[in-house]
């Protein structure tokens, strides 16, 4: 097929569009940077540069596709409005729908996340689970996820939306916090450590993708994208604690309310004078939010079968930060 990939020069969308090459697809992308594409290791002819959340752009980049995949979008950035967080997670959705439809599209796919769900309270969190969004960031993902999907089944078009768990792997940089707290002989943990923390590597969110280009899914549907294994985080720094060879580490555990508490005291402080606060709530969250999810609904309509197992995967991860002199 002819596939419109945006967000190319990004984790995801570069590790996407390397399968889709692989894969023998025609791939066509659109960049704000096209420099950007030889940085990530891409060889692309079909280059369409600008912006996901300009209509002209993207009437250009979709014209003569067969399918696109919307990567593109925005993850928590401090100095971004709100108003511009819509654009990006709301409104560029909107526009890739319509578009799409009127140039004869096949299917659209739409990156989501898991997110829109917020906290799971009690088991692992399905599709039909409450959304919660805690955050700018989350509430425009929720909206965008909506949309794209109530906005493709009024116009007739297949759109399928992907909520990807946390993603980690070679190329990735958000969880290098937490690889350097593992490799600590001494780590402070906030609260018991029990709550979910369910990852998906790289490789499997591109089959995921790759499955729902060729058909499988149910237009209109959401998916939740994971890995095999849903470790506890105690579980997660444990594994990672052993590959980087710290299997006597020692754990301080403070408790995570009085924590987060002075967490918030800090932002009250510190956001008046543009100051990044030591200690936030979001910080402490990570380590009390459970994020355990079900991923039985991708596994039977779109026939995703996650093969990456955490230990290989967070190993890969680690020795990618080895070389990158980053650990």
């Amino acid at each position: 097929m002819k596939v419109l990939v945006t967000g190319a020069t990004g984790f995801v969308g570069s590790a996407v569009t390397r399968r889709l090459l692989e894969a023998g697809h025609d791939v066509r992308v659109l960049v704000r940077d096209p420099a950007k594409l030889a940085a990530v290791g891409l060889d692309v002819d079909d280059v369409v540069q600008g912006d996901i959340t300009d209509r002209a752009a993207m009437d250009r980049a979709l014209a003569g596709v067969d399918a696109a995949l919307g990567i593109a979008g925005t993850f928590r950035e401090p100095n971004l409005s709100d108003e511009r967080y819509r654009e990006i997670n709301v409104e560029a959705v909107r526009i890739l729908v319509e578009l799409a439809k009127q140039h004869g599209l096949k299917r659209v796919v739409h990156c989501s996340t898991v997110g829109i769900h917020g906290n799971v309270k009690g088991p692992a969190a399905t599709e039909a689970s409450p959304i919660v969004p805690d955050g700018i960031y989350e509430v425009t993902k929720a909206e965008g996820d909506r949309l794209a999907r109530e906005l493709g089944r009024e116009l007739g078009l297949e759109v399928v939306v992907l909520r990807p768990t946390p993603i980690y792997g070679p190329g990735d940089t958000r969880l290098l916090k937490l690889f350097k707290m593992a490799s600590k002989s001494r780590l402070i943990m906030l609260g018991d450590g029990k709550a979910g923390y369910h990852l998906v590597h790289i490789d499997d969110l591109a089959d995921a993708f790759l499955l729902a280009l060729d058909g499988a899914g149910v237009p209109g549907e959401a998916y939740i994208i994971g890995g095999p294994e849903q470790p506890s985080l105690n579980e997660l720094i444990g594994t990672l604690a052993s590959i980087l060879g710290q299997d006597d580490q020692k754990t301080i555990r403070l408790p995570a309310g009085p924590v987060r508490l002075l967490g918030h005291a800090c932002e009250i402080v510190c956001r008046p004078f543009g100051i990044d606060p030591p200690i936030y709530r979001r910080r402490v969250d990570f380590f009390i939010n459970n994020r355990r999810y079900d991923i039985a609904k991708a596994r039977t309509e779109l026939g995703y079968r996650p093969q990456v197992t955490m230990r290989r995967g967070l190993e890969q991860t680690a020795a990618w930060y080895r070389e990158q002199g980053m650990l």
